[in-house]
């Protein structure tokens, strides 16, 4: 019978080896995560640039070519324990980058198994050059021509071919490397706005597929890898998630073959990543909104095993509870049982007998909450203003005098063209029908007419950083957003003709509010007004603030937006209250944005607290009953406020009864017909 009790000495031993086990444990990287980091190295040279990666599948080395040094590094890679080591570093016959241009800039590099040699892309000269494993070239350039930009490079082994990317047009690009002809072009999925230069070919049976690294907008970065059928065009369920956190943005991307791993790169490192698939995928491009109504809206693409990959039943939970279960081919749910201003996290999970893969997002029903998006159909949206008579939404574009203009739904309805030149802020006067808009480096604002875009007349302000212009309604005034300043300021100005352009006073948050003015300005019908707030360099909210700057208590965040507020410069640049929402202009991720600031609700009549359809006596009883009698709960409270000052007290059924009894001031709007509130930041609502 065998010892179950050993001796000291080799209890020892056990202690050893039980020790060692462990520290082998947690030294290992965890295995089997789609997308985690195996191994990383640095890059070489001094200060390297790497720019894309491939894998010579003859010996198993790694190849990444610098953008600009002439460098290209080569790397051993250690399969157990997972490692890359520096083997060699070659000049490639392209060449370094040359002053004061800084040309050429190599942007790809390609395997080919069938010839044993690579190929270089200089995205500069449009040319692609091969080369032997020791740098020498082969052949003379091969130039290409495209219309919009080369980045990245992989060699389709069915064809012989090679496939670049273009980021401007957004395709990739298939060359003949014998002729340099273009083949063909293919059209990458995904939303309009992307990030990502790297492109990889990929053999899955007998079906080719390109893999390409993607991020949306909410993403502002690179953030997975995504496949498309070259045969159908198609995005395929193929997913990776790419390592975040690291040390610059993801570039190039390569496999060796079908194995469980694969390498991407940064500017400065080279990493080794899991993409092992798994047993079932999630529910891709899951997609979450809310419609202004109180209801969230959720809508993906199934990626399921059964034909048309559906699964075999799909779950949705929400903050953690399972509150649907609809069949596996479902690609869309309607969540009408939300609170008003309560964020939620909702799970779509697809469902394979016991194998369960979810996707998540996260929805705001209340200020802040996500509408909708559209890509902007100009070149970077600046500012925004709005006529509500004819639902005409008016964005400046950054580098033209283009003015496009849209309906509250972001529906393109026309162009006009001023003849200026780099627009920037732009504020309609619904009095007198113009439009005021600024331009970069001038001291002269502009009136232009709304429907032709005809340069009227100017007037000088006191600064040539005015890059959000509001009209004022109740004052009569224009407000102009002078970024230059420090602290930021808003200029009031006067809008009567005749003195439009007289100044007024400057309006800036108190210090000891600790708000700083960031971007964007827009007038609310009370006269408060909406502003940017700066949060170290970003624009991360939006805060409401007296005529005179004093802060009030509505801050809405931009969190909706995803990343970008935080990573990017230029992430906000001008805003529009269109309804009950905000139109945001996502300058950088060339993106408007509809943000919720309260749910619409039902339309009411001022006054008309008992819900009769006419204000009369009843109504101030019906009021007073409910406050201080333990009355019949109103259907609409915002009706209850009858004189509009944001508070429910005995001061609204006395201002009803004085209208009534004594001819005293009309109810503020909706009256006298039903429509919707205006004044919605007081959190009074139906």
């Amino acid at each position: 019978m065998r010892n179950l009790c050993p001796t000291l000495q080799s209890f020892d031993l056990l202690r050893i080896a039980v020790f060692s086990t462990i520290s082998l444990l947690l030294s290992a990287p965890i295995e089997g995560q789609n997308g985690s980091i195996e191994a990383q190295t640095s890059l070489c040279g001094v200060n390297p640039s790497g720019s894309d990666v491939t894998v010579n599948t003859s010996d198993g080395t790694v190849w990444t070519i610098d953008a600009t040094s002439g460098k290209i590094c080569v790397f051993n890679n250690t399969l157990s324990p997972p490692s890359l080591a520096l083997a060699n570093i070659i000049d490639h016959p392209v060449g370094p980058a040359v002053a004061p241009l800084f040309q050429p800039q190599c942007s790809g590099i390609a395997y080919s198994p069938t010839t044993d040699t690579f190929w270089i892309l200089n995205s500069t000269s449009f040319e692609l050059v091969q080369m032997d494993d020791q740098g020498t070239q082969i052949g003379a350039p091969l130039p290409f021509s495209i219309n919009g930009s080369a980045s990245g490079l992989a060699f389709d082994s069915t064809t012989g071919y090679l496939w670049l990317r273009d980021t401007v047009s957004q395709v990739a690009v298939e060359i003949d490397p014998e002729t340099g002809d273009v083949i063909s072009t293919l059209p990458i999925p995904g939303d309009d706005v992307r990030y990502g230069v790297g492109i990889e070919f990929r053999l899955d049976g007998t079906e080719g597929f390109l893999d390409f690294t993607y991020g949306d907008v909410f993403d502002a970065t690179v953030a997975e890898l995504l496949s498309v059928s070259i045969s159908t065009g198609q995005l395929d369920c193929n997913h990776v998630t790419l390592p975040q956190g690291t040390n610059g943005a993801i570039l190039g991307f390569a496999r060796d073959g079908n194995s469980s791993y694969a390498y991407t790169n940064t500017a400065t490192d080279l990493l080794r990543i899991d993409v092992v698939q798994p047993l079932v995928t999630a529910p891709a491009d899951l997609f979450c909104s809310t419609d202004g109504e109180g209801s969230s809206t959720l809508t993906w693409r199934n990626c399921g095993p059964g034909a048309g990959g559906f699964y075999n039943l799909i779950r949705i939970t929400r903050n953690g509870a399972i509150i649907d279960t609809l069949p596996g081919s479902a690609s869309s749910w309607i969540d009408s049982t939300t609170s008003s201003g309560t964020q939620y996290q909702y799970l779509v999970q697809g469902v394979v007998g016991s194998e369960i893969a979810s996707s998540s997002c996260t929805v705001i029903n209340g200020p802040g909450g996500l509408v909708a998006y559209v890509p902007f159909q100009g070149v970077r949206p600046r500012d925004l203003a709005y006529d509500a008579e004819l639902d005409d939404l008016y964005v400046t574009e950054s580098f033209s005098g283009e003015i496009q203009v849209l309906d509250s739904n972001l529906t393109l309805k026309r162009t006009i063209d001023t003849g200026l030149v780099n627009l920037r802020g732009i504020g309609y006067n619904s009095t007198m029908d113009l439009l005021l808009v600024s331009r970069v480096n001038s001291s002269l604002v502009t009136f232009v007419e709304p429907l032709t875009g005809v340069v009227l007349s100017s007037f000088p302000v006191s600064t040539s950083d005015v890059t959000a212009i509001s009209y004022d309604s109740i004052a009569d005034d224009w407000l102009l957003l002078d970024s230059g300043s420090d602290p930021v300021t808003v200029l009031r100005m006067e809008a009567l003709a005749g003195s439009e352009g007289n100044p007024l006073g400057t309006i800036t948050p108190p210090q000891t509010s600790g708000l700083i003015l960031g971007g964007g300005i827009a007038s609310m019908a009370d006269g408060t007004l909406l502003s940017g707030v700066d949060n170290v360099g970003d624009i991360t909210s939006v805060s409401q603030f007296t005529s005179f700057g004093f802060p009030l208590n509505f801050d809405l965040t931009l969190t909706a937006m995803g990343n970008s507020p935080t990573t990017l410069n230029n992430a906000v640049t001008g805003f529009e209250i269109v309804c009950s929402e905000i139109v945001v202009a996502g300058n950088i991720t060339d993106t408007l944005f509809r943000l919720l600031i309260v749910s619409d609700g039902p339309d009411f009549l001022r006054g008309d607290s008992d819900g009769s359809g006419s204000l009369n006596l009843a109504d101030a009883i019906f009021t007073a009953t409910w406050l201080y009698a333990d009355g019949t709960t109103p259907a609409c409270q915002d009706a209850c406020d009858a004189n509009d000052d944001g508070r429910l007290d005995i001061s609204d059924p006395i201002y009803t009864l004085l209208f009534l009894f004594t001819g005293s001031a009309v109810p503020p709007p909706p009256y006298p017909l039903p429509g919707p509130d205006p004044t919605f930041l007081d959190d009074i609502d139906c």
